[in-house]
């Protein structure tokens, strides 16, 4: 049963990907895209650990589902299948739509693949495979900022797939092997251990969102149609997540170097990327920078595990939960953006969609009996881990995260409020149930980790101190909301503050264009100096060859032959110098 579903899992997208050149049958199939991740759901619930070995296929491929693949295959087939048919809706009037399925397919199928992957070639070659299609997700409507965010995407993409190839290689070479049964251990003792950990963070940190490597990420969500946004941000940068505890050695051995590196980057993109999302008007933008902002806060994860790689069991257990709850949250707010721009003709279903928005949203800054307080908890209870001055330092800074992760969340339902636009026509069931389904699973899936992660994670509970300590943090962000609002002058002041989405794209730009500037300047002005140290030279070189001719000539003014010669020599050179050549 289990290979049968794996089988389904590749084969069922890519048949209708088969058969999207033939127009006839793309219009009969069209209806069965929205439930091609079917098979995927129906693996991660019935399948138990298992491996499928293919020595056909590559290098000898190895496709399989683990406790990790179960838990990422779950929340990432629940995503592509609620954007399928909220696509359906949502795209039913778009020109383009038959070309929005076949990269939707395509995308689907790598993502799908990257996570049943069980060894090093199948992974790089189903993640690429996805990098490469999303890239027609984001440039889907054609228009200049969309095919700007397409041109910034795929050559970081392409970039950090230069990096992973090298990193397989390396490991490949050092560990003798391809699959990722014990490669954590036996990378831990390969004395290019460095050089490779390197390769890996900085490749899946693209992916991931991890500053400064994020940029693609708020140029790339506005751009793409909702659907697309939802699993770009909910499933697709996972596929980083997922690499980085694919390949890393974590819990193999001690990385203090990279820890240290990964918390400062994962601390710095949570701040930062809260600070340039607060400027921004398009709540598709605010919600890219809050994906960057949260995927630092599993950067620190990983940085805490590569500290203290004997608490990695619980540390896994945390990123798991963080990432089932970032994904079906983020992905039930840009489906709540196209939600809330259709036109509600009651007032109950404005008020709804407020109550889920809100619920969702603050989810994201750990509101109780929602995914956001366990995801706070596991993430405090595996900075508790580290030694003193770190575990002190990091539980002073958590707190922190959920008041400036409330102020963004707050900035995004400003923006989003239903009553602010009817851009996508009637709300219709298609749309609304989709959205509705994931924001009912942000509260669910609270009590379903509660009851099946009990005995990994005795931390998790619902003591009314972890409830104060995740609420008070939001309370404070909607105090200093309120003041905001009622101060007008700094009301007004906040307003004028403007950061473009890309932020450091804008510098960054600014400085190539002055270095190209700069360049060709210097370029015409060495051209200058060289043509004119050359036509100098030539003229010397005349000169000198000229007296040493006339020299040899009265020598040999005897020889006719030598004459002759010296002659044309004398001619080609005097030729030379009037064509200037």
């Amino acid at each position: 049963m289990n290979e049968i579903l794996l089988l389904l899992t590749i084969l069922f997208p890519l048949l209708l990907i088969a058969a999207w050149p033939l127009p006839s049958t793309r219009r009969r199939l069209r209806r069965f895209t929205a439930w091609a991740p079917l098979p995927a759901l129906l693996l991660s619930i019935v399948a138990s650990d298992f491996a499928v070995d293919l020595p056909w296929l590559l290098f000898g491929s190895r496709l399989g589902l683990d406790a990790t693949g179960r838990v990422f295959l779950a929340f990432t087939s629940v995503l592509w299948l609620a954007a399928g048919i909220y696509a359906v809706a949502y795209l039913a009037k778009d020109a383009a739509r038959d070309r929005f399925d076949l990269f939707h397919l395509i995308t689907m199928l790598g993502n799908l693949g990257v996570i049943v992957s069980q060894d090093m070639g199948s992974f790089l070659l189903f993640y690429t495979v996805m990098s490469l299609a999303a890239y027609g997700l984001i440039v889907h409507d054609r228009k200049p900022a969309s095919l700007r965010a397409g041109r910034i995407y795929i050559m970081l993409v392409i970039f950090g797939e230069v990096l992973l190839f090298w990193a397989v290689l390396l490991t490949a070479q050092q560990t003798e092997m391809l699959h990722f049964a014990g490669l954590a251990e036996k990378l831990a003792v390969s004395p290019f251990r460095h050089a490779i950990v390197g390769l890996i963070v900085v490749g899946f940190g693209i992916k991931l969102g991890l500053m400064p490597l994020h940029v693609w990420l708020p140029l790339a969500h506005p751009a793409a149609p909702t659907p697309a946004s939802a699993v770009l941000s909910g499933a697709i940068i996972k596929s980083g997540l997922l690499g980085m505890l694919r390949f890393l050695p974590l819990g193999a051995v001690a990385m203090n170097d990279w820890g240290v590196a990964c918390i400062v980057a994962g601390f710095t993109s949570t701040f930062l990327a809260v600070l340039f999302g607060l400027t921004q008007d398009n709540p598709k933008t605010v919600l890219a920078y809050s994906s960057v902002s949260q995927m630092g806060l599993v950067g620190v994860m990983i940085g805490i595990a590569m500290m203290a790689p004997s608490s990695w069991p619980m540390i896994s257990v945390a990123i798991l939960v963080y990432a089932a709850h970032h994904a079906i949250v983020k992905a039930s707010l840009f489906l709540g953006v196209g939600v809330a721009q259709a036109e509600m003709q009651a007032a109950w279903q404005r008020t709804l969609v407020n109550a889920g928005l809100v619920v969702a949203g603050f989810s994201l800054a750990g509101l109780p009996l929602t995914t956001g307080l366990a995801a706070k908890m596991a993430l405090k209870e595996s900075a508790s881990l580290l030694a003193a001055p770190w575990a002190s330092a990091l539980t002073w800074i958590l707190p922190l995260t959920s008041i400036t992760t409330a102020l963004l969340v707050s900035r995004f339902l400003y923006l989003v409020r239903p009553h602010r636009s009817h851009l996508h026509g009637e709300l219709t069931r298609a749309i609304a149930i989709p959205w509705g389904m994931l924001t009912v699973c942000v509260v669910l899936l609270f009590f379903g980790l509660r009851w099946s992660l009990t005995a990994e994670a005795r931390w998790f509970s619902l003591a009314p101190d972890k409830a104060w300590a995740a609420t008070w943090p939001i309370l404070i962000a909607v105090v200093i909301v309120l003041l905001v609002s009622l101060v007008g002058g700094l009301r007004r002041s906040l307003k004028k503050v403007h950061i473009p989405a890309g932020d450091l794209l804008v510098p960054l730009t600014l400085a190539l264009e002055k270095c190209g500037s700069v360049w060709t300047s210097i370029s015409v002005i060495e051209a200058s100096a060289v043509i004119d140290m050359t036509s100098r030279l030539r003229a010397k070189l005349a000169i000198f060859y000229t007296h040493r001719i006339e020299a040899l000539s009265r020598a040999l003014e005897n020889d006719t032959v030598a004459g002759l010669l010296i002659g044309i020599i004398a001619a080609l050179l005097f030729i030379l110098s009037i064509l200037n050549v």
